[in-house]
């Protein structure tokens, strides 16, 4: 497919030079390349020097410089959905109806997660780890946003709620053998772990 691109010489049609959205749909698939595909990485390249190039006042020159930052397939969506809408409110051919419900998706993904990690809250500080074992790390934030890169769709919350408890209690685990426990203690729990 990407050979159509090319020229009879072999280098990248200059022509494609000037179309923005196929520049950067081309960038963000050239980062898909397996190990090898030359032509990927030629494309990569061609893309990105066109791309960087980019006047300023383009009305796709935000969505390029963010996906020169870092390519789309590199990113979590849903927490990319934020930056997207913003965007593509500025644009003046916007649609309005489907911003409304990209905001109206945003806000009920966003309202599900707070809930969510508000019950995690709770069943963290149940389980009073932090004031029985006061050199553990409270780390539940970041165990919950772990979980969230694994598990991004809104409807898996019992998946990922699962998923932050076992990342949480790993982390303490992690906190035990780091700060706590003696070589001998720590031998027998690896042993009756094993």
């Amino acid at each position: 497919i990407f050979k159509s691109f090319k020229d009879e010489n072999g280098n990248f049609k200059e022509s494609f030079g000037k179309d923005v959205k196929g520049l950067l749909s081309l960038y963000e698939a050239s980062h898909l390349a397996f190990e090898g595909e030359d032509l990927l990485d030629e494309a990569k390249e061609f893309t990105r020097m066109h791309l960087k190039n980019l006047d300023a006042n383009h009305i796709l020159a935000e969505q390029v410089n963010h996906a020169l930052e870092l390519p789309l397939h590199h990113r979590m969506l849903k927490l990319e959905a934020r930056w997207s809408i913003e965007a593509y409110s500025k644009r003046f051919d916007a649609n309005q109806a489907l911003l409304e419900l990209a905001k109206l998706d945003f806000n009920m993904v966003q309202s599900t997660l707070q809930r969510e990690l508000k019950d995690m809250s709770r069943w963290w500080k149940a389980l009073e780890l932090a004031s029985k074992l006061s050199f553990t790390r409270d780390r539940l934030m970041e165990s919950f946003f772990w979980a969230l890169g694994m598990v991004c769709e809104p409807q898996l919350g019992n998946l990922r709620k699962g998923l932050t408890k076992v990342i949480a209690l790993i982390t303490v685990i992690d906190d035990v053998y780091d700060a706590y426990g003696t070589p001998e203690e720590l031998e027998l729990f690896t042993s009756s772990v094993e």
